[in-house]
């Protein structure tokens, strides 16, 4: 295998099963809980959750750990392929 082919291929696959793996591990640590700035909103100011008005693209799959994992993992893999794209798109050609 070239460097060339070795550089083009591999790596780029490599970097987002890293960037998966690590959403998956890392999803378990999200927290449901509102944060401190939230949670004074809530509770001493009266202020309610606004309700959206854009279920999103994925609220047919419902709500759980899975779900998320998956949809951060998708969302990890688009964000790559336009970061590739503006890099393609924007480098000199040799």
């Amino acid at each position: 295998m070239e460097k060339d082919t070795y550089t083009r291929f591999v790596i780029p696959v490599v970097i987002v099963l890293v960037a998966v793996i690590s959403i998956i591990i890392l999803g378990g640590l999200a927290s449901e809980n509102p944060d401190g700035f939230e949670w004074a909103l809530f509770d001493f100011a009266g202020v309610t959750e606004p309700e959206s008005g854009f279920p999103g693209l994925f609220s047919f799959l419902g709500e759980g750990p899975l779900v998320d994992v998956l949809t951060g993992a998708v969302g990890i893999v688009i964000v790559l392929f336009i970061g590739l794209l503006i890099f393609k798109a924007t480098s000199r050609k040799e």
